[in-house]
């Protein structure tokens, strides 16, 4: 079995079509996706392309807007953009929170590993904030992502901010800086990087060659 290790935000809307693009194309290969979420201390900015040292432009942002629409209609996603400053208003909340951007949801997805129902979580986080244009960065949020996946959102809240959760939400932050990794969706197998939902078919032939080589 060949290990994938993938590192996403919630509040990505490229993460969230490279997470669904990339199931589909490993499905039917013996391998499995290890979902490393990550969040963005307030140290180091809001956006991703503050957490690894870049800058998104205006136009860049407005592109940015009308290609992840196009995927979206191309591969028959659902997706529902926020309006324009709700992300900033948002963002503004995120600073006054005692828990970093992404933080809560990364923490609960951790405290979920092992009941079988991760992953089912991390489809409801993802779309709640891209289906259902929610902040996943609110407990309630995070609370009815927990039932939509049938756990007990009380349970799942209580483990979520263990200390051992915590340092998972970290230790996957310093995996990620470690990776080298540019942003967010990025996957890395057998120690190479795949950045972004375009790269799925790489990934793809990477994990058939490994698999190829290992027969």
């Amino acid at each position: 079995m060949i290990t994938v290790v993938s590192y996403t935000i919630y509040h990505s809307p490229n993460a969230y079509l490279g997470s669904i693009l990339a199931e589909r194309v490993l499905a039917a290969l013996p391998a499995t996706i290890e979902r490393r979420p990550i969040s963005i201390p307030k140290s180091r900015g809001v956006k991703i392309a503050d957490l690894v040292g870049s800058k998104e432009t205006a136009v860049k942002g407005s592109y940015h807007r009308e290609d992840v629409v196009r995927w979206a209609r191309k591969y028959d996603i659902e997706l529902k953009l926020l309006p324009l400053g709700v992300f900033e208003e948002r963002a503004a909340r995120w600073q006054q929170s005692p828990y970093a951007r992404e933080e809560l949801p990364a923490r609960a997805y951790y405290a979920a590993i092992g009941s079988g129902r991760e992953a089912r979580l991390d489809r409801a986080l993802f779309r709640a904030a891209w289906v259902d244009q929610r902040d996943v960065n609110e407990e309630v949020v995070v609370r009815e992502a927990a039932v939509s996946a049938g756990l007990d959102p009380d349970e799942l809240l209580a483990r979520a901010l263990r200390d051992d959760n915590k340092r998972a939400v970290d230790d996957a932050l310093a995996a990620f800086d470690r990776d080298g990794c540019p942003g967010v969706p990025t996957w890395v197998v057998d120690g190479e990087r795949f950045w972004g939902k375009d790269r799925v078919d790489w990934l793809a032939e990477k994990v058939r060659a490994l698999l190829t080589a290992s027969a």
